[in-house]
């Protein structure tokens, strides 16, 4: 992948809102294992940082960081809510 291109997706996934750049990871969640996909979660883990250290420390010092807990460590009860509607 050339910078260029990683620039350009960075640069997509920093106009995502927060719901939606969790729900970008989330749907990453059962996707065959590949390089690609290695690079493009940690793209996304990266701006989750940027926009919540605290946040994404919790989540990663966790014996098992779920994408459930990621939900609710950047989301609180605005994830529960919308986990209870659906």
């Amino acid at each position: 992948m050339t910078k260029n291109a990683e620039k350009k997706a960075r640069s997509m996934l920093s106009r995502l809102s927060l719901e939606q750049l969790i729900k970008e990871f989330d749907m990453t969640e059962g996707m065959p294992a590949s390089f690609e996909l290695s690079m493009v979660r940690g793209w996304i883990m990266d701006e989750l940082e940027k926009r919540n250290p605290t946040a994404y420390d919790k989540w990663l010092d966790m014996d098992y960081p779920t994408n459930k807990a990621l939900r609710e460590l950047y989301l609180g009860d605005q994830a529960l809510q919308t986990a209870e509607t659906k």
